[in-house]
């Protein structure tokens, strides 16, 4: 079977399969009524937050591309990251080279490059996403461990316990390492890039090495954290102003708001689908109901705050789009008229 086919199908049966889980016993009609009622002078606010958090993205993203010697402009790096939003609600993955594709033909900023810069900034996530689960467990340890284990004991109840199990773990974990050792060591091989496709794959890795080590050149490395622990915020405040939209999730405390950024987060790394489709409803509508939320009202309100935040990325990002061709026209004119 073609495996790309497979890639793009996969996620989308699995946000299906998802959503007809979460949806199944819950009535269209308390759907309805929970857009019917929401507060939309809260939602406003959210429209207004969900804009900074995209120009908070550029404008970190732009400190690692001055690392590379690149000075996009920060209208230029948002409309690519609004691209890359799109991109990426259509197929997961697809956002970071799309993002990347546009400003090189915005800015001519190197494929590679920008793909290098991305991933430096998704380690630089991956590490903040560790401060939210300290924060959140610190928070909410009992609700934390009532979750994982609601989710954790339809599976690991089928397992087998035995040591076996263990075994295969490290065996897993020592090929890993093994593979790993291996490519570092074939990337050191002088003599490997004298094929010509070796050595074209051997410079785009470097390039993206160069992009990945753009972290440590920053010129205002103070303001790169800063930026990093603002688009953090701002995904907490969305999530908490959301509260405030609905009845349902008036009462709710921050450290709920907390708690659904970090699930819905770890959610998007463990089962990607488009958009968060599905994965999201389930994770939190479990969260919710930690908090004291009959199931179907949990679900209804994942649901609408998972279509909140989708119609005004999706709002952002096709006004993304329809700016680029104008972006992309008045760059084509002027490398023209330089010639």
């Amino acid at each position: 079977m073609n495996k790309p086919f497979v890639r793009q199908v996969l996620p989308i049966l699995l946000a299906i399969g998802l959503l007809w889980y979460v949806l199944k016993d819950v009535p269209l009609a308390e759907l309805a009524f929970q857009f019917k009622q929401a507060n939309y002078r809260w939602l406003s606010v959210v429209l207004l937050f969900t804009g900074f958090y995209y120009l908070t993205r550029a404008a970190r993203w732009n400190l690692t591309l001055q690392a590379l010697g690149y000075q996009p402009s920060l209208f230029r790096s948002t409309i690519a990251i609004l691209a890359g939003s799109l991109a990426s609600m259509l197929i997961p993955g697809a956002g970071e080279l799309t993002r990347c594709g546009t400003l090189q033909r915005t800015d001519g900023v190197p494929l590679a490059k920008g793909i290098g810069s991305v991933v430096a900034e998704r380690v630089i996530d991956l590490l903040m996403l560790v401060v939210l689960i300290c924060l959140t467990a610190l928070l909410e340890s009992a609700r934390m461990v009532n979750y994982l284990t609601g989710l954790l004991t339809p599976i690991t109840s089928r397992l087998p316990h035995t040591k076996s199990s263990g075994i295969l773990m490290v065996g897993l974990l020592v090929g890993l390492a093994g593979c790993s050792g291996l490519l570092y060591w074939l990337w050191k091989r002088e003599y490997l890039q004298r094929y010509a496709f070796v050595g074209r794959i051997i410079r785009i890795g470097r390039d993206v090495q160069v992009g990945f080590l753009s972290i440590r050149q920053l010129q205002q490395p103070l303001l790169f954290v800063v930026l990093t622990v603002m688009g953090n915020t701002l995904s907490f405040i969305i999530a908490y102003v959301l509260f405030f939209t609905s009845v349902q999730t008036l009462s709710l405390p921050p450290s709920a708001a907390l708690t659904v950024v970090t699930v819905s987060s770890l959610g998007g790394l463990a089962v990607p689908t488009q958009g968060g489709l599905g994965t999201y409803h389930f994770l939190v509508s479990r969260v919710l109901m930690l908090y004291g939320m009959p199931e179907t009202k949990a679900v209804v309100a994942a649901t609408f705050m998972h279509a909140v935040q989708t119609a005004f990325s999706l709002l952002f990002s096709s006004v993304g789009v329809l700016i680029l061709p104008m972006i992309i026209r008045r760059q084509i004119s002027a490398n023209q008229t330089i010639r």
